[in-house]
């Protein structure tokens, strides 16, 4: 890795995601500290898939905001944490896909919401005081025991 000029940020865009990673890994097996700017394009790349994928599957799962947020960092942080290490690895989507469904799957889903009552008490009224009113207005007659 002696060509300084594969390292420049253009060239850097320029490359796909094999090349990026071949680029990681040599860099790494030498000792080259540049390697950092390789990761942060790796990096960006992978976030890119991981927001995308947690987005999809989040939906299907029902993950709130809150829970959303923290997938997509903790994948992120693993991500990042792979990339870091001198071994080779496969392509960034396959990497940030893998940790994404990882990380999503450690997550519990949302609690369901707890069924809303009905915002006013019911009006209910007693038998005994349907057949009062009922006694009292002289529809029915009292029952008396010795005519049953």
């Amino acid at each position: 890795m002696n060509d300084p000029d594969r390292l420049d940020e253009a060239a850097l865009r320029r490359l796909d995601d094999l090349a990026l990673e071949a680029l990681r890994f040599e860099l790494l097996r030498d000792g080259d500290v540049r390697y950092e700017h390789v990761v942060e394009h790796l990096l960006a790349r992978g976030i890119a898939a991981i927001e995308r994928l947690i987005t999809e599957l989040g939906e299907l799962r029902s993950l709130v905001a809150d829970q959303h947020q923290r997938v997509v960092v903790d994948a992120s942080v693993r991500l990042q944490l792979r990339l870091a290490r001198p071994e080779r690895l496969p392509s960034i989507e396959t990497l940030a896909s893998q940790l994404a469904v990882a990380c999503l799957d450690a997550v519990s889903p949302a609690p369901a919401e707890r069924p809303r009552l009905a915002s006013r008490r019911p009006q209910l009224r007693t038998i005994e005081t349907q057949l009062g009113d009922a006694i009292r207005k002289g529809r029915i007659k009292p029952n008396r025991g010795d005519q049953s």
